[in-house]
Protein backbone atom coordinates (compact mmCIF):
# COMPACT_ATOMS: atom_id res chain seq x y z
CA UNK A 1 0.00 0.00 0.00
CA UNK A 2 2.94 2.58 0.71
CA UNK A 3 4.46 2.08 -2.59
CA UNK A 4 1.21 3.14 -3.94
CA UNK A 5 1.73 6.63 -2.21
CA UNK A 6 5.82 6.74 -2.21
CA UNK A 7 5.63 10.65 -2.67
CA UNK A 8 3.69 10.76 0.45
CA UNK A 9 6.81 9.69 2.20
CA UNK A 10 10.20 11.56 3.79
CA UNK A 11 13.62 9.49 2.94
CA UNK A 12 13.21 9.01 6.97
CA UNK A 13 9.84 7.52 6.36
CA UNK A 14 10.70 5.13 3.82
CA UNK A 15 13.99 4.19 5.20
CA UNK A 16 12.03 3.32 8.67
CA UNK A 17 9.28 1.51 6.41
CA UNK A 18 12.03 -0.73 4.31
CA UNK A 19 13.78 -0.97 7.24
CA UNK A 20 10.50 -2.87 8.70
CA UNK A 21 9.87 -4.63 5.85
CA UNK A 22 12.98 -6.13 5.95
CA UNK A 23 13.29 -7.15 9.91
CA UNK A 24 9.71 -8.91 9.68
CA UNK A 25 10.71 -11.03 6.70
CA UNK A 26 14.21 -12.15 8.46
CA UNK A 27 12.00 -13.02 11.39
CA UNK A 28 9.44 -14.57 9.95
CA UNK A 29 11.61 -17.16 8.91
CA UNK A 30 13.23 -17.82 11.97
CA UNK A 31 11.44 -17.10 15.54
CA UNK A 32 10.08 -19.95 16.92
CA UNK A 33 7.09 -20.18 19.26
CA UNK A 34 6.78 -19.26 22.63
CA UNK A 35 9.42 -16.38 24.20
CA UNK A 36 11.33 -16.42 20.74
CA UNK A 37 8.37 -15.48 18.97
CA UNK A 38 7.25 -12.69 22.03
CA UNK A 39 10.83 -10.94 21.24
CA UNK A 40 10.57 -10.81 18.14
CA UNK A 41 7.21 -9.22 18.13
CA UNK A 42 8.86 -6.50 20.86
CA UNK A 43 11.08 -5.94 17.76
CA UNK A 44 8.53 -5.30 15.40
CA UNK A 45 6.94 -3.37 17.85
CA UNK A 46 9.60 -0.76 18.52
CA UNK A 47 9.85 -0.44 14.68
CA UNK A 48 6.47 0.18 14.04
CA UNK A 49 6.24 3.27 16.81
CA UNK A 50 9.38 4.79 14.96
CA UNK A 51 7.36 4.37 11.39
CA UNK A 52 4.37 6.00 13.21
CA UNK A 53 6.51 9.04 14.84
CA UNK A 54 7.79 9.59 11.61
CA UNK A 55 4.50 9.84 9.74
CA UNK A 56 2.93 11.52 12.94
CA UNK A 57 5.79 14.10 12.37
CA UNK A 58 6.32 14.62 8.96
CA UNK A 59 4.10 14.00 7.35
CA UNK A 60 1.77 17.18 5.55
CA UNK A 61 -1.93 17.19 6.90
CA UNK A 62 -3.63 16.25 4.20
CA UNK A 63 -6.43 14.27 3.52
CA UNK A 64 -5.24 11.08 3.19
CA UNK A 65 -3.18 11.97 6.97
CA UNK A 66 -6.61 12.59 7.88
CA UNK A 67 -8.38 9.25 7.24
CA UNK A 68 -5.10 7.45 7.84
CA UNK A 69 -5.70 9.53 11.97
CA UNK A 70 -9.56 7.97 11.91
CA UNK A 71 -8.55 4.58 10.70
CA UNK A 72 -5.80 4.41 13.51
CA UNK A 73 -8.04 5.74 15.89
CA UNK A 74 -10.98 3.64 14.75
CA UNK A 75 -8.54 0.37 15.12
CA UNK A 76 -7.21 1.06 18.28
CA UNK A 77 -10.42 2.14 20.29
CA UNK A 78 -12.13 -1.39 18.70
CA UNK A 79 -8.89 -3.81 20.15
CA UNK A 80 -8.99 -2.14 23.64
CA UNK A 81 -12.94 -2.50 23.88
CA UNK A 82 -12.27 -6.06 22.61
CA UNK A 83 -9.15 -6.79 24.71
CA UNK A 84 -11.28 -5.53 28.21
CA UNK A 85 -14.16 -7.75 26.74
CA UNK A 86 -11.73 -10.40 26.78
CA UNK A 87 -9.53 -9.36 30.02
CA UNK A 88 -12.00 -7.37 32.04
CA UNK A 89 -15.46 -9.29 31.28
CA UNK A 90 -17.57 -11.82 33.23
CA UNK A 91 -15.27 -14.89 32.32
CA UNK A 92 -11.99 -12.83 32.22
CA UNK A 93 -8.86 -15.22 32.87
CA UNK A 94 -6.79 -14.65 36.23
CA UNK A 95 -4.34 -12.54 35.79
CA UNK A 96 -6.39 -10.72 33.01
CA UNK A 97 -6.50 -7.20 34.78
CA UNK A 98 -3.13 -7.23 34.46
CA UNK A 99 -2.35 -8.57 31.20
CA UNK A 100 -5.00 -5.71 29.88
CA UNK A 101 -3.06 -2.80 31.61
CA UNK A 102 0.55 -4.27 30.00
CA UNK A 103 -1.69 -4.30 26.40
CA UNK A 104 -2.92 -1.07 27.02
CA UNK A 105 0.77 -0.07 27.51
CA UNK A 106 -0.29 2.02 30.98
CA UNK A 107 1.20 -0.26 33.88
CA UNK A 108 3.51 2.35 35.62
CA UNK A 109 0.56 4.89 34.86
CA UNK A 110 -1.87 2.48 36.93
CA UNK A 111 0.81 2.44 39.59
CA UNK A 112 1.05 6.52 39.29
CA UNK A 113 -2.57 7.08 39.51
CA UNK A 114 -3.90 4.39 41.75
CA UNK A 115 -1.58 3.08 44.06
CA UNK A 116 -3.33 -0.08 44.70
CA UNK A 117 -3.26 -3.76 42.80
CA UNK A 118 -5.46 -3.78 39.62
CA UNK A 119 -9.09 -4.13 39.83
CA UNK A 120 -11.61 -3.94 37.25
CA UNK A 121 -12.93 -0.55 38.14
CA UNK A 122 -9.56 1.22 37.87
CA UNK A 123 -8.11 -0.54 34.55
CA UNK A 124 -11.85 -0.01 33.21
CA UNK A 125 -10.99 4.08 34.06
CA UNK A 126 -7.42 4.06 32.46
CA UNK A 127 -8.09 2.25 29.51
CA UNK A 128 -11.90 3.46 28.69
CA UNK A 129 -12.66 6.12 29.98
CA UNK A 130 -9.18 8.26 30.51
CA UNK A 131 -8.97 11.45 28.31
CA UNK A 132 -5.64 11.93 28.65
CA UNK A 133 -4.54 8.12 28.17
CA UNK A 134 -3.47 7.80 24.27
CA UNK A 135 -4.43 3.92 25.08
CA UNK A 136 -8.19 4.88 26.25
CA UNK A 137 -11.41 4.12 24.65
CA UNK A 138 -12.49 7.62 24.96
CA UNK A 139 -9.02 9.00 23.75
CA UNK A 140 -9.51 7.84 20.41
CA UNK A 141 -12.96 8.96 20.10
CA UNK A 142 -12.11 12.29 20.69
CA UNK A 143 -9.58 12.36 17.94
CA UNK A 144 -12.47 10.72 15.66
CA UNK A 145 -14.19 13.59 16.63
CA UNK A 146 -11.98 16.16 15.81
CA UNK A 147 -10.56 14.65 12.49
CA UNK A 148 -14.17 14.43 11.82
CA UNK A 149 -15.14 17.60 12.09
CA UNK A 150 -12.09 18.65 9.83
CA UNK A 151 -13.18 17.01 7.39
CA UNK A 152 -16.80 18.82 7.54
CA UNK A 153 -14.74 21.89 7.29
CA UNK A 154 -12.95 21.02 4.36
CA UNK A 155 -15.88 19.57 2.59
CA UNK A 156 -18.67 22.66 3.59
CA UNK A 157 -20.79 20.28 4.85
CA UNK A 158 -23.85 22.63 5.82
CA UNK A 159 -25.18 20.47 8.70
CA UNK A 160 -23.61 17.62 10.97
CA UNK A 161 -23.13 14.13 9.22
CA UNK A 162 -24.28 10.32 10.40
CA UNK A 163 -20.97 9.62 10.98
CA UNK A 164 -20.62 12.92 13.50
CA UNK A 165 -23.59 12.48 15.26
CA UNK A 166 -22.90 8.41 15.96
CA UNK A 167 -19.35 9.52 17.21
CA UNK A 168 -20.77 12.19 19.53
CA UNK A 169 -23.52 9.94 20.90
CA UNK A 170 -20.88 7.63 21.68
CA UNK A 171 -18.21 10.26 22.79
CA UNK A 172 -20.90 11.98 25.32
CA UNK A 173 -21.98 7.84 26.67
CA UNK A 174 -18.42 7.49 27.77
CA UNK A 175 -17.27 11.15 29.02
CA UNK A 176 -20.29 10.52 31.65
CA UNK A 177 -19.55 7.12 32.20
CA UNK A 178 -18.55 5.26 35.44
CA UNK A 179 -15.97 2.41 35.35
CA UNK A 180 -19.08 -0.03 36.73
CA UNK A 181 -21.58 0.90 33.82
CA UNK A 182 -18.84 -0.43 31.51
CA UNK A 183 -20.08 -4.02 31.67
CA UNK A 184 -18.81 -6.65 29.75
CA UNK A 185 -22.89 -6.02 27.76
CA UNK A 186 -21.60 -2.57 27.34
CA UNK A 187 -18.53 -2.87 25.94
CA UNK A 188 -19.64 -5.66 23.54
CA UNK A 189 -22.23 -2.80 22.13
CA UNK A 190 -19.13 0.05 21.92
CA UNK A 191 -17.88 -2.00 19.41
CA UNK A 192 -20.85 -2.25 17.43
CA UNK A 193 -21.36 1.54 17.69
CA UNK A 194 -17.30 1.83 16.61
CA UNK A 195 -17.91 -0.30 13.70
CA UNK A 196 -21.38 1.78 12.85
CA UNK A 197 -19.55 4.80 12.50
CA UNK A 198 -16.53 3.34 10.59
CA UNK A 199 -19.39 2.39 8.33
CA UNK A 200 -21.05 5.94 8.64
CA UNK A 201 -17.10 7.34 7.61
CA UNK A 202 -17.02 4.84 4.79
CA UNK A 203 -20.63 5.62 3.14
CA UNK A 204 -19.97 9.76 4.13
CA UNK A 205 -16.39 9.82 2.07
CA UNK A 206 -15.19 7.23 0.44
CA UNK A 207 -18.25 5.65 -1.55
Amino acid sequence: CASKVRDRFSTDGWNALNDLSATARDLASRAQPGDDAAGAMSVLLRKTAGFSGLVHENMFRFLGWRFLTIGRALERADHMASVLVSLAGDGAPAGGLDAAVEIGDSVMTHRRRYSVETGRDTVIDLLALDRDNPRSILFQIDVLRAEEERLSEITKAVQPSEAARRILVLQTALAVARPEQLTERRLRRIRREIASISEALTAQYLS
